[in-house]
């Protein structure tokens, strides 16, 4: 089987390395699960610019993303193989399917956080695109029931055409080796500290968080909240007692952190799936997360669950997970169920998407 698949988001800076989030960290994990299955990823990328990473081959369309989309949308054309050469399955794994030619489509709806009134700028744009690409498309992946019950009840769009393929873990969580004392100074993190990762913006609810850490100071006085994350949009945060921003975090450097700290934040406000508080189970650190609509689908039990909304259940939180005994609990079963999370088992299921979508 030969698929044109949208390496897009894992595209780099001009310097071969990029500030790679959620989709993209997808998009790179499954790639190269799907290879290891046996499965020809031609990979492609529609962008300006960037770059790949050293010594990986991609077909590149040279033009503005959002410019062509446009012109996808209302000229039909061109189509994908044109550049990637015949292809058997397209698979777009960023919310847009481009024009098909002979090749059956596969689109990945993430969530549904576009239509959302805290939606980041550009939103707007993938309530048209996204519409356009679902109908199109022969199959339509989403990463939990609760995104799948969601799009077909947004979209006029048959449920045995939506797919759920569950995101997985990277081995280099488990068994991570956390950071040293001297690795976490120069970074400026003391001992101990809980840690919250994300992009910085307001659906990840890092306002109320900060609040809640403000509400607690004096039963965790000793403690330190680290925020990791590339800068994204919205109102800056104010600056907050024992808080210490450090911006984005490698792939090569985060496992360790996670497996240094003591607590992992996570009071987002909607989620599609939810990756972080898994890798962070992975290295054997307890959660407390928000209570989005696919949380308890993909956590279960294995996470303290708090009303994200609420200043104060953020706060109870956090001091229910100062508790080392707790927290001791949390890990156990944490790790447990992150290791029901592979991007083998992914793999297997896009393939089997991939099956469906050619038949």
């Amino acid at each position: 089987m030969r698929v044109a698949y949208d390496w897009g988001p894992v595209l780099g800076r001009g310097d071969g390395r990029a500030e790679i989030t959620g989709v993209g960290r997808y998009t790179r994990a499954l790639a190269i699960a799907l290879e290891a299955a046996g499965v020809e990823v031609v990979r492609y990328a529609v962008a300006l610019r960037g770059s790949p990473e050293p010594g990986r081959d991609v077909v590149r369309v040279r033009a503005p993303a959002r410019l062509a989309q446009a012109g996808w949308q209302a000229m039909g054309g061109p189509a994908i193989e044109r550049f990637t050469g015949p292809v058997d399955i397209v698979h777009a794994t960023n919310f847009v399917l481009p024009p098909l030619r002979r090749a059956r489509g596969v689109v990945t709806v993430h969530d549904l956080s576009f239509w959302r009134g805290d939606t980041f700028p550009g939103g707007k744009r993938l309530r048209s695109l996204v519409p356009w690409s679902v109908e199109r498309a022969a199959a339509v992946i989403v990463p939990t029931r609760a995104i799948a019950v969601e799009l077909t009840g947004r979209l006029d769009v048959a449920p045995e055409r939506v797919a759920v393929t569950p995101e997985g873990v990277a081995d280099s969580f488990f068994g991570a080796t956390p950071l040293g004392d001297l690795a976490l100074q120069r970074m400026g993190i003391s001992r101990p500290f809980a840690l919250a990762v994300g992009t910085l913006e307001p659906r990840k609810n890092l306002l109320r968080l900060l609040r809640a850490w403000e509400a607690v100071a004096d039963s965790m006085q000793q403690w330190t909240l680290v925020l990791a994350g590339p800068k994204g949009w919205g109102p800056g945060l104010p600056a907050t007692r024992n808080v210490v921003p450090i911006g984005w975090v490698g792939d090569e450097t985060l496992p360790g952190l996670l497996a240094a700290s003591e607590l992992f934040c996570y009071p987002s406000l909607y989620e599609g799936f939810g990756l972080p508080p898994l890798e962070a189970m992975a290295t054997g650190t307890a959660c407390l997360v928000g209570r989005y609509s696919a949380a308890e689908e993909v956590l279960g039990a294995a996470a303290l669950l708090v009303d994200p909304t609420d200043v104060g259940a953020i706060a109870s939180g956090l001091e229910a997970l100062a508790d080392p005994k707790e927290r001791r609990r949390r890990q156990l079963i944490g790790k447990a169920r992150a290791a029901e999370f592979t991007w083998a088992r992914c793999a297997r299921a896009t393939m089997e998407v991939y099956a469906t979508a050619l038949s």
